[in-house]
């Protein structure tokens, strides 16, 4: 078996102004390719702290909201070279960019991300057939039926799937507990209303019609009483 293993990159998708910063490579590996500031995790080190490492290094910026953003498999970078490459997404900071390493980076500039020049660095271009986009805001909940065409007339692009009917109730689910706590911290009616219609698709998810769920409400009414004179229950003996 061969000793050689892959190492360890790192790719830094820094964005300002809803531009990424991009520069054109010397570096013997990728030569004349584009990509963002990067270079190698060591030993002990954060993959946070690697990316703030790598791009002050290489820029002379400083970066802030670091969080990870893709990870490639490049076993195709070059005929004796393997990498994992870890992308980081962050926003710039402070700084003034400028060519820190001209042996590995000629130059550095912002640029869309449908507009990065070609070729790519290896590692970038996988990242980008991956379909990743650094400026998609990632939200993974529940909504209303109506908002992918609210964000579609906004200009935006959604994307979305009908959830499976154990992903439905579990997001239900997670939508009544994030209602709920959105009306303890604010006290508007409105929430009230959102927390209805969730229960309205609870009992729907559950074969209970509206009317079924108000006889219910009135059967425990009736023998149990509501809640409408404030009754504290301290204590029994």
């Amino acid at each position: 078996m061969s000793e050689n293993r892959p190492k360890v990159g790192m790719g830094v998708v820094i964005i300002k102004d809803g531009k990424i910063l991009i520069g054109k490579r010397t570096a013997e590996l990728g030569l004349e390719t584009w990509a963002p500031p990067g270079g190698h995790l060591e030993f002990n080190e954060s993959f946070e702290e690697c990316a703030k490492r790598e791009t002050r290094e290489e820029a002379g910026i400083e970066i802030k909201n670091v969080h990870f953003l893709g990870i490639t498999n490049d076993n195709n970078i070059s005929e004796d070279k393997h990498y994992i490459t870890v992308f980081m997404k962050a926003d710039y900071d402070s700084g003034e960019v400028r060519v820190r390493e001209p042996d590995k980076c000629e130059l550095w500039d912002w640029f869309d991300w449908e507009q990065i020049p070609s070729p790519r660095f290896v590692p970038l271009e996988n990242l980008m057939r991956q379909g990743v986009h650094p400026l998609a805001r990632y939200h993974g909940k529940l909504v209303r039926d109506k908002i992918p065409e609210i964000i579609e007339r906004n200009g935006d692009v959604p994307q979305k799937h009908i959830a499976s009917e154990p992903e439905y109730k579990q997001a239900l689910q997670a939508k009544l507990i994030e209602k709920v706590d959105e009306y303890l911290k604010s006290e508007e009616p409105e929430e009230l209303a959102d927390i209805l219609e969730v229960i309205h698709s609870l009992t729907a998810l559950h074969k209970v019609n509206r009317e079924q769920l108000q006889l219910l409400q009135k059967e425990k009414r009736d023998e149990r009483g509501g809640f409408s004179e404030g009754v504290i229950l301290e204590e029994t003996r």
